[in-house]
């Protein structure tokens, strides 16, 4: 009853072996003799032996973010703190600092991954600020810190089951580390060259797209091995990247198994060829279903393989790969496929082996290899041999099924160097120029899972053996290392027992009776078969536990009970694919291709068959032993006899061996459940998978063991800021009691722990011979206290040196101060002096305006005379002109009179031509009256009349036209008759008023208005004339004339104001006096008024000029200058 009524109990056990949950705690409902009741949540009830029952730990039901936090521990609360946590989307759960719990959640969790998650683990893990959530990002910080820290190379394990989110965490953890410094060195402008990082994480999409494919498990799952060697610069910023492979499942190029897919990178170029331009019709893909190697299952639900292909062209483009180089991938990818779609038949001469039934087809892949089509037709029709006696070379018919095999080992082959030749363009790009440089690395493996399918065959077997191996190093690090660590060092320690893979292992590599050994050597057999091999093996493992033979009617499978579980293997075509043949006239014929890379890759020895692909973690090993007997193509290969399994195994080793040079962390993805859905837990399988990667033991030895050893001198070293009164006493401090200053630290750290009350648990810390051994929880205590004793002496260090720099800062301040004084003073006294300066100078410039301004009023009064004078002198000479002008006006005007008397007369004569013209009309019309008369006597004479008739109509319109011209003449005529009438008129008016000007008042100023209008041709004017003084006679009347802005009338004006009139007798007003010295002016004069009179006016001092007599209808009469004279 105790377990019931602690302090921290419950009232709930665990229940093992649920049905449905495999662990579930339960509530105890009653207690009987010997057992407990107990009921789950859903009611169902179970019975639970006193002596099995175990308690369930509060924090377990809440979900501990770390495991080794929780009291009791089993694995019932490993397994329900994991489904707790997954059900609230927190898919890691830690176990301490080295190992983390990866749940795939088959669902896009927001804010997992984001950059602000990032940054946060990034600044925790450099402030130190207590333990970090578990989390990826959270191993990739600890790695990178203890990398700088210890100056040691680290190294990140990812392992699990296929589709359990290994490839996923590869690539965040990636990100994390390409992340780490980008954000904090802004990039130059104008700076287009991709940065390392970048391209690091730009090489992830090429890689899954031609090494990655979908299963019966997963849908992205890697069927490759992948090492990422990562490098770091002294300033901890990643600086370059070597990417290695391991084993590319070949076999999946030409055949997959239902429900699963072929290599991303087939399905992605049929989807998007589309978009390479006239590369599209090159190479003339289809739909995926009509190929035969991707005709299966060619969908996969939310992936958009268009899409994924223009990503993979990018990311091309961004790794500097050249067009002549994608275009070389693109097409022996495609060119793969067409392999796949040739069909073979027999040759009618059955000597001539099989041929080719596409001649379309074989002319396409011609095309894309850029190989001779002969030469193809040749390889699949015959195979070469060489005749051990005569050496001749014997060309062999082969069997449509020979051909077949032939084509699908050409795929494998293409394809697998290719891969391999992509592995090593991307090093390229990826590995930067590192000179004398020292380098930190970080190792990310990531590798393909441990595999069980309903069919399974050679590649499982080796993807099953790599795992073996990895869950050996594992052992290896986490139990076997330690045990022997701690008792080397004399440390008290409970040993723990766990589950070791060792015997698996010997049984699958030992030589010479392990499983790969008993293969290698059939292959090496003639007429070795996989029914031979089979046999072997079972004779072989007769009596074993871990190789049997799964049931009594099996007929070609063995099993192996693996760590992880039992798997049965069927022996078709092991030897097949451990040979890996390849024979030489493929070699020969890719050797011959006219395209560049082609022909390197059959070419160059990086990536022939007898070197280690480049990437693949080994130095230099064979890869392939083909089958050939043709000169010198066979005879290294054939010496070496290497096997597939061989060239793997060498991989291992070299990547367990580098893997032993680091200090491992361990990323364990566990698969929630088969059906990829989110939020469905199959708790049976994930307790399989647990109990498979050691989780408990893993457990139980981090919670029981010191993770944590340091070496006494580095462990006093990097505490001793802890304590600093703790020194080497009196020994010589050339060699100081490393081992006893450690002691004194902790056990001075701990009475300090205690007097905070916060006391350490028992046996948190050793001292052994030579080490200090913690545990993670002290670890941390000191960690965290680490920092802050270093903050106290920060600020310690932040006071003194602000004190001295605010006391040079006064001194400096108090410098500037007097400085500042000093020119201000100067300051003030220069302005004084350009104030001083500038009244001066404004007074100075006063005066000088004064000056001006006088001056200037005394020159404008000078201008204003001189103007006025200038104005005077060309009034006058203006008032002379006009008078000149004034006699050539009117000399114009009588000859325009005499002109329209002509055109006058010219009316007249047209007039009487008109009249003559309509007689003649008249009798025309009484000609046509006749002609009509006789035209009834007779048709000949109507004949004649209608011509004349005619012929009068014609001269009718000349008459109408003609009477037109007289109508337009009379017009004229008129007009012309208006306008002498006017004239007439205006000379009354002008004769009128010079009569009355003449009569009128003398000596005073008069105006003499004309109001009339005299027309002279168009023009129509109007004369003022004004009586003025005249300032050169005396008391003469001088005479002027307004009239309006015409041509004529200026004329006018000019002869009339040229002229100074005055009377001739006192008081009277019968003539005019001209005050002219000659006859000139008055002869204009006359020409010009013509016979103007001039009458008194009805207004006081105004004068009339009348034109002509006083008869309207009498003629004009034009007086000469005689009589002018006599009138002035």
């Amino acid at each position: 009853m105790e377990l019931l009524t602690g302090s921290k109990s419950t009232g709930q056990v665990w229940i093992e072996n649920h049905p449905s949950e495999g662990w579930a705690p339960g509530r105890v409902d009653s207690v009987e003799e010997g057992h407990y009741i107990v009921v789950d949540e859903a009611g169902q009830k179970f019975d639970v032996p006193h002596h099995e029952a175990q308690p369930v730990d509060p924090l377990c039901l809440q979900g501990a973010d770390d495991l080794l936090s929780l009291g009791d521990f089993s694995e019932g609360t490993l397994l329900h703190n994991v489904r707790v946590r997954y059900f609230k989307d927190q898919i890691y759960t830690g176990i301490g600092g080295p190992i983390l719990i990866s749940m795939n959640p088959f669902a896009n969790i927001p804010g997992l991954y984001s950059d602000a998650k990032q940054k946060f683990y990034r600044d925790r893990s450099r402030s130190n600020q207590g333990e970090l959530p578990p989390h990826l990002f959270s191993v990739a910080a600890a790695s990178y810190g203890a990398m700088l820290a210890d100056t040691r190379d680290q190294s990140i394990i990812i392992s699990g089951e296929s589709g359990a989110g290994k490839t996923e965490a590869t690539k965040r953890i990636l990100t994390y580390f390409a992340n780490l410094q980008q954000n904090e060195l802004p990039k130059k402008d104008g700076n287009t060259t991709m940065s390392i990082e970048d391209q690091v994480l730009r090489s992830n999409p090429i890689l899954e797209a031609f090494g990655n494919a979908k299963t019966a498990r997963n849908d992205n799952s890697s069927r490759f091995g992948k090492y990422i060697d990562i490098q770091f610069d002294n300033r901890g910023k990643l600086s370059s990247a070597k990417i290695s492979s391991y084993l590319l499942e070949k076999s999946r190029i030409v055949k997959q198994q239902p429900g699963e897919r072929g290599y991303h990178a087939f399905y992605q170029l049929c989807a998007g060829a589309r978009s390479l331009g006239r590369l599209a019709s090159v190479l003339s893909l289809s739909d995926q279903a009509q190929h035969r190697y991707v005709c299966g299952t060619t969908m996969i639900d939310g992936v958009d393989d268009r899409q994924d292909f223009t990503e993979m062209v990018d990311c091309m483009h961004s790794l500097c790969f050249s067009a002549e180089e994608r275009e070389s991938t693109f097409k022996i990818a495609a060119a793969v496929l067409h392999l796949g779609d040739l069909d073979f038949e027999e040759h009618p001469n059955s000597a001539d082996g099989s041929r080719i039934t596409q001649p379309q087809a074989a002319s396409k892949l011609c095309e894309l290899f850029d190989v001779n089509g002969p030469d193809l037709a040749k390889t699949f029709q015959f195979k070469t041999l060489e005749d051990p006696v005569t050496k001749k070379i014997i060309d062999m018919p082969q069997d449509p099924a020979g051909s077949s095999d032939r084509r699908h080992s050409m795929a494998r082959a293409v394809y697998t160097r290719l891969f391999d030749w992509l592995v090593w363009r991307i090093n390229q790009s990826t590995i930067g120029s590192s000179g004398k440089q020292q380098f930190q690395k970080i190792g990310l493996l990531d590798i393909y899972g441990f595999e069980v399918f309903e069919w399974n065959s050679f590649e499982q077997l080796c993807i099953n053996f790599a795992n073996e191996k990895l869950q050996q190093h594992f052992n290896s690090h986490m139990f076997t290392l330690e045990q022997q660590l701690y008792s080397a060092e004399g440390i008290t320690w409970s040993h723990i027992k766990f589950q070791d893979n060792g015997e698996i292992i010997d049984s699958l590599e030992k030589k010479p009776l392990g499983l790969f050994s008993i293969i290698d050597s059939e292959c090496l057999m003639p007429n070795a078969t996989d029914t031979t091999a089979l046999s072997k093996i079972r004779t072989a493992f007769q009596k074993s536990t871990i190789i049997f033979k799964p049931s009594k009617f099996a007929s070609s499978n063995f099993a192996i009970a693996h760590y992880a579980g039992e798997v049965i293997y069927d022996i078709e075509s092991f030897l097949e694919k451990n040979t890996d043949k390849l024979h030489a006239d493929i070699i020969n014929l890719l050797k011959s291709s006219r395209m560049p890379l082609l022909k390197t890759l059959f070419s160059d020895p990086l990536f022939a068959g007898d070197k280690a692909a480049p990437g693949s973690g080994i130095k230099a090993s064979p890869q392939r032993a083909a089958v050939s007997s043709r000169g010198k193509a066979t005879s290294d290969r054939a010496k070496q006899n290497v096997t597939v399994s061989m060239m793997f195994r060498q991989q291992l080793e070299q990547l367990v061996q580098d893997l032993n040079k680091t200090h491992p962390s361990y990323i364990r993805c566990i698969k929630p459940n088969a059906n990829k859905q989110a939020h469905d837990f199959d708790s049976l399988d994930v307790r399989r998978q647990l109990r498979c990667a050691g989780m408990l033991e893993a457990i139980r030895i981090r919670k029981a063991g010191y993770s944590v050893r340091l070496q006494f001198k580095e462990f006093f070293n990097r505490f001793r800021l802890l304590c600093p009164l703790i020194t080497a006493g009196t020994r010589s401090r050339s060699d100081p009691d490393f081992k006893e200053l450690s002691r004194r630290l902790l056990m001075q750290m701990e009475a300090r722990y205690v007097a905070e009350k916060q006391p350490l648990e028992e046996k948190t810390w050793q001292i052994g011979r030579s080490k200090v051994f913690l545990k993670d929880e002290l670890q941390k205590r000191l960690e965290k206290s680490m920092g802050e004793s270093v903050k106290a002496f920060v600020v310690r260090i932040q006071k003194r040196w602000r004190g001295y720099a605010q006391r040079k800062q006064y001194i400096a301040m108090r410098k500037a101060a007097e400085y500042m004084n000093t020119a201000f003073r100067t300051f003030v006294a220069k302005e004084r002096y350009k104030e001083v300066k500038q009244r001066y100078k404004a007074a100075v410039m006063l005066q000088a305006g004064l000056r001006t301004a006088q001056r200037r009023i005394v020159h404008l009064q000078r201008c204003q005379g001189a103007i006025l004078l200038q104005r005077r002198a060309r009034g006058w000479l203006c008032r002379r002109r006009i008078g000149q002008l004034k006699g050539k006006m009117a000399a114009a005007r009588i000859e325009k009179l005499r002109r329209e008397e002509e055109s006058k007369r010219a009316l007249e004569l047209a007039a009487k031509h008109a009249e003559e013209k309509a007689r003649q009309l008249a009798q025309v019309e009484a000609q046509r009256e006749l002609e009509k008369e006789d035209m009834k006597r007779g048709s000949a004479e109507l004949e004649q009349l209608r011509r004349e008739v005619l012929d009068v109509r014609g001269e009718n319109v000349r008459m109408q036209e003609q009477l037109k011209e007289l109508a337009e003449i009379k017009r004229e005529k008129s007009r012309l008759e208006e306008e002498l009438l006017e004239a007439k008129r205006d000379n009354a008016e002008l004769n009128a008023r010079i009569a009355m000007l003449v009569d009128g008042g003398a000596n005073t100023r008069q105006s003499i208005p004309v109001p009339s209008h005299a027309r002279v041709g168009a023009v129509q004017r109007e004369a003022i004339l004004r009586p003025q003084p005249s300032k050169r006679h005396g008391d003469k009347l001088a005479v002027t004339c307004d009239v309006p802005h015409s041509h004529r009338s200026q004329r006018l004006a000019g002869t009339l104001t040229s002229a100074t009139w005055a009377p001739r007798g006192a008081g009277s007003m019968n003539g005019l006096s001209r005050g002219l010295s000659d006859d000139g002016g008055l002869d204009r004069l006359a020409g010009t008024l013509g016979s103007a009179m001039f009458t008194q006016g009805t207004g006081a001092g105004t004068y009339h000029a009348t034109q002509g007599s006083s008869d309207a209808g009498s003629p004009a009469r034009v007086p000469d200058i005689a009589r002018l004279k006599s009138l002035f």
